[in-house]
């Protein structure tokens, strides 16, 4: 809920963030900033969720490209 608005040729990329670094875990887009999205891939504990905007298709180099937009931790 809230998220910005953002370009037709941009995407928001999900990511487990752990050990320093940053792995994929899907991209999805949203309608009047609300949207929910499904994790791709296996989460461990303590990884944060976090959201990055990429472009269509999500980062290419499988790195974030952009600060997050959101970053959620967990236990």
């Amino acid at each position: 809920d809230g998220l910005p608005a953002i370009a037709t040729d941009r995407v928001f990329e999900l990511w487990f963030v752990r050990d320093g670094g940053a792995k994929p875990a899907g991209v999805f887009t949203a309608a009047s900033g609300d949207a929910t999205a499904a994790l791709t891939g296996a989460m461990q504990a303590g990884d944060t969720i976090a959201v990055t905007v990429e472009q269509a298709g999500g980062s290419p180099s499988g790195k974030p490209t952009t600060d997050p937009i959101v970053a959620i931790p967990t236990a």
